[in-house]
């Protein structure tokens, strides 16, 4: 029986400081900017939480988000894959 890893939670608002309009944020690239660390020798398992605020086009993925927090990257003209 293998027990899922719980997701690395991240900050919208956070990711909004640290990344430029039309950037894409991927767990490979939260990973390279410093907000998230290799986990078990891997790229994290990573999800955006809706603290903060998102006022860049940001296009999000292979990362999980926050019904809120997909709301407000499709809402500032984003994208979610």
């Amino acid at each position: 029986m293998s027990i899922q890893e719980k997701p690395i939670p991240v900050s919208i608002g956070l990711i909004n400081e640290t990344f430029n309009d039309g950037d894409t944020v991927s767990p490979k690239t939260l990973l390279s900017s410093g907000l998230v660390s290799i986990h078990k020798g891997k790229n994290p398992y990573v999800k955006i939480l809706a603290s903060g605020v998102v006022s860049k086009k940001l296009n999000f993925t292979d990362c999980k988000l926050s019904g809120k927090a997909k709301e407000a990257v499709l809402k500032a003209g984003g994208t979610v894959k």
